[in-house]
């Protein structure tokens, strides 16, 4: 009878133990390159370049309205958001890496000054509503 009991109680813990919660999910982007770093304002274009990998392959969402890719400039206080599509197949996961180019339109000058020096920072969220780690661009010289 007590075999039966300690057995019974190693079953309950170990059902325990393997029960994990799905925070394992490792999503991350890194900045691969960022150009021009100085432009004449409303003109030139800006171009960054980021690797992602994520594990179980959940980037991008089939939705056009759902928004997945934040950037915000550094002179401001809130982010704009843009759609991602997906990269895997529907209902599955798989682990994948790739490339993205986002080109961010021309910026232009805030103040009366004839220049300034910004920066943005991006970070992508997941279809499991999980968000990436941030990366931040090198500074962006803006011309008048």
């Amino acid at each position: 009878m007590i075999i039966n009991r300690n057995f019974i109680i190693l079953l309950i813990v170990m059902s325990f133990l393997s029960c994990k919660k799905k925070d394992n999910v490792l999503f991350n982007i890194s900045l691969q390159d960022t150009y021009p770093t100085s432009i004449v304002e409303f003109q030139d274009n800006i171009f960054v370049s980021l690797t992602y990998s994520h594990n179980e392959g959940f980037v991008g969402f089939a939705d056009p309205d759902r928004l997945s890719l934040e950037i915000k400039d550094s002179r401001l206080d809130s982010a704009d958001y843009y759609h991602l599509i997906p990269v895997h197949p529907p209902n599955q996961s798989l682990s994948v890496t790739g490339e993205i180019l986002i080109e961010i339109d021309a910026p232009f000058i805030f103040g009366n000054g004839m220049s300034e020096t910004l920066s943005y920072s991006i970070r992508i969220q997941d279809s499991e509503m999980q968000w990436s780690n941030v990366v931040v661009t090198p500074s962006i010289i803006v011309n008048k």
